[in-house]
């Protein structure tokens, strides 16, 4: 699995299919949508017809981060639209566990999400029961944020815990995250890099690719 996760968040919309063309002849596996829905984020972004869009042309696997009040009544409809991953926020509180249970009884990935000014002990009961943790190193809701640097610290913390746990859960990151800082998230414990305006900056998609890959490996 390429750990790099495009999220089209930070798409020029009229561009989203270049650009997914772009990825695809690039070995992207994965697309990540940051799914808002003015409440739990002031933003609205889109919905679970755009998995539908996106599968219908492309045989990309779709990561859905559900920034939603009500992730139990979001969750089925993502499921039935072709995410493979689907993760919503542990601030949400209610229904945690039956949520998670309900996306991984279709043999999906159920993921939690942490904010930055949320204690990462709050993760720690549901560690054996999520496929993977997705930290922001941003506050949710926008894109283009510089990359909170305690998140380096959060992702050592956590994957301390997961170790200690016997988990085989990964850590997913999402905000501001570029090749100055991917290393030292690596090598803090990150499995997953999720990746948008860096990428949707760059002139040089495929270059940019490659030197974010290298960075990961250690090149």
């Amino acid at each position: 699995m390429n750990p790099i996760f495009p999220s089209i968040l930070s798409t020029n919309y009229f561009n989203l299919e270049s650009r997914l063309n772009e990825f695809y002849s690039n070995a992207i596996d994965f697309i990540h949508l940051d799914v808002m829905d003015g409440h739990f984020v002031d933003n609205i972004s889109f919905g679970h017809m755009v998995v539908s869009a996106i599968k219908s042309k492309f045989k990309f696997k779709i990561d859905s981060h559900l920034m939603v009040n009500n992730p139990e009544k979001m969750i089925s409809k993502f499921i039935h639209a072709g995410s493979d991953w689907i993760s919503f926020h542990v601030e949400t509180k209610n229904k945690i566990r039956e949520n998670i249970s309900n996306i991984k009884a279709h043999n999906l990935k159920a993921g939690i999400v942490i904010n930055p000014d949320t204690a990462i002990d709050t993760l720690f009961p549901y560690i054996n029961d999520a496929d993977y943790i997705l930290l922001m190193s941003v506050f949710p809701g926008y894109g283009g944020q510089e990359f909170i640097d305690s998140t380096v610290d959060r992702v050592f913390k956590i994957k301390e815990r997961i170790k200690y746990e016997g988990s085989s859960c990964l850590i997913q990151v999402d905000g501001g995250i570029n090749t100055s800082n991917i290393g030292i998230l690596k090598d803090a414990g990150v499995d997953v890099f999720v990746i948008g305006t860096f990428l949707y900056n760059s002139d040089n998609i495929k270059k940019t690719l490659m030197s974010t890959l290298s960075r990961i490996n250690g090149v």
